[in-house]
């Protein structure tokens, strides 16, 4: 499948360059071929990797700090399972986030984190929809983890406002363009990554291994 899409990319490029060459190529095929190309899939990886690892640093190790936060969307949900995300969520946002960044098992990480932003995003949206105004819960603020919480602080007036959010159009804003992010490292190959060390030294074990057959 991850081949096919690539293959799909990669003919989608070629033919904008194609067209591009002609003076043919409209705005939006433009657009399309950017967006299409590794480098654009940097910043996606970067920006969202370094966003869910941040995320889920500031609640690691706090669980009852997320459970506030969850409960405050008043969701009918079982208190074992409030518990189990309380505790979970975190590990999972700061692997998925290291992975982002490193670009390892990136299409995996990124669909995990696509799926997580939907969660989300139905939080958010069914609690606007009820009048309630919880926090986001996105990142945990003082009274997270003082790691986290420092790195957070670090980013001075955008550490701040992520760490005081409340629901609202702009967070949904955001949460959107986060899951854009995702789909956009799941449907294009990206580049300076681990992934793409490993899928050259399999191609040349690969090329070595044909060459000795044929030597042989």
């Amino acid at each position: 499948m991850s081949q096919l899409t690539q293959a799909t990319n990669e003919e989608w490029v070629a033919d904008a360059a194609a067209g591009d060459e002609a003076g043919a190529l409209t705005p939006l095929a433009r657009v399309r071929a950017f967006l299409l190309g590794p480098y654009p899939t940097l910043i996606s990886r970067l920006v969202l990797g370094g966003v869910f690892l941040l995320a889920g640093l500031t609640k690691l190790g706090v669980p009852q700090v997320f459970v506030q936060s969850i409960q405050s969307y008043e969701m009918s949900l079982p208190d074992f399972l409030v518990q189990a995300m309380a505790l979970g969520l975190p590990i999972i946002e700061v692997v998925a986030g290291a992975w982002l960044l490193i670009g390892l098992f990136t299409r995996l990480a990124a669909a995990v984190c696509g799926s997580l932003m939907v969660v989300f995003l139905i939080a958010m949206f069914q609690a606007m929809a009820r009048g309630l105004d919880p926090d986001c819960g996105c990142f945990a603020g003082s009274s997270g983890n003082p790691l986290g919480h420092a790195l957070i602080l670090a980013l001075g007036p955008v550490g701040n406002f992520l760490t005081k959010e409340r629901v609202g159009p702009e967070t949904i804003i955001r949460d959107l363009i986060f899951l854009l992010m995702a789909v956009h490292l799941v449907l294009v190959p990206t580049v300076f990554g681990l992934d793409n060390a490993w899928r050259r030294y399999r191609l040349t074990q690969a090329e070595d291994g044909e060459l000795v057959e044929a030597d042989a």
